[in-house]
């Protein structure tokens, strides 16, 4: 089933046994990292379908290709949790809601692993709004899975960074002293497209 937010941008149902809808749900089951969360409920799987976030990011992949030589953009698939999740999916990120007292200033954050994202779903470490209680099991949360164009990638493992170092497309916060997991923080909107909205329930021992 397929509803068409407006002209160019439509959310697409997936089926159970359709191979996006289990690529989704094994890559949300294969990334769980912390130890409390033991698995997921999805609920449903949609595709984003965006003619404009995706020209954006097809206009910026070709333009960081060109800054980098004509070499290979490196992508990949990262998670990223948000009580807006909705909204993301259908106008794409904003930074103008990011918030400069973030660790590593005023960027998008996304993960590797589910159970990280997990955490940002109702907010940053916030607890659902109906049980008051951050490992709810029954409250619905929502997640993406996007597409994010991360090129010439800063890493480190200290809170140095706060806006995008010279000559870097991305930055990877790597597991330290200051993470367990590792984070990449981009710095321009265009650089990701939501790719897929996960609606799930989370399980907790």
């Amino acid at each position: 089933m397929s509803r068409k937010w407006c002209d160019g941008i439509q959310l697409e149902e997936l089926k159970r046994d359709q191979p996006a809808f289990k690529y989704v749900e094994d890559k949300m089951k294969n990334t769980i990292a912390h130890d409390e969360v033991t698995g997921y409920q999805i609920q449903k799987v949609y595709r984003l379908n965006n003619k404009y976030t995706w020209s954006q990011y097809m206009n910026r992949r070709t333009t960081m290709s060109e800054e980098m030589g004509g070499r290979h953009v490196e992508e990949k698939r990262l998670f990223h949790g948000s009580p807006k999740a909705d909204t993301i999916a259908r106008v794409g990120f904003d930074r103008g809601f990011a918030k400069d007292t973030c660790m590593f200033g005023s960027g998008v954050y996304f993960a590797e692993h589910s159970s990280k994202s997990n955490n940002y779903a109702f907010g940053n470490h916030k607890p659902c709004p109906t049980h008051k209680n951050k490992n709810c099991s029954i409250c619905v949360r929502s997640m993406l899975l996007c597409k994010v164009a991360l090129g010439r990638i800063y890493e480190t493992t200290q809170s140095t960074v706060t806006s995008l170092p010279a000559d870097f497309d991305s930055v990877k916060a790597n597991a330290g002293p200051l993470l367990l997991y590792p984070e990449y923080i981009i710095y321009k909107d265009d650089q990701v497209y939501p790719r897929f909205l996960i609606e799930y329930t989370t399980n907790y021992k």
